[in-house]
């Protein structure tokens, strides 16, 4: 049952990491400067969502 909740309770951070990944991704095939740009703002909202929970 721990493990459950340990799971749930870091899936949405796992699941924002994975999506950025596939958009950034995407739009490296398109165009590969922009791809780069959109993974560090990418990066940069990470950096914002992880200090706001203040689980470091």
């Amino acid at each position: 049952m721990k493990f459950k909740k340990k799971i749930f309770k870091y899936l949405d951070d796992v699941l924002l990491i994975i999506g950025s990944g596939f958009i950034f991704y995407g739009v490296y095939q398109v165009y590969i400067p922009a791809g780069y740009i959109i993974l560090g703002i990418c990066f940069t909202a990470y950096a914002f969502l992880f200090a706001k929970k203040g689980e470091w």
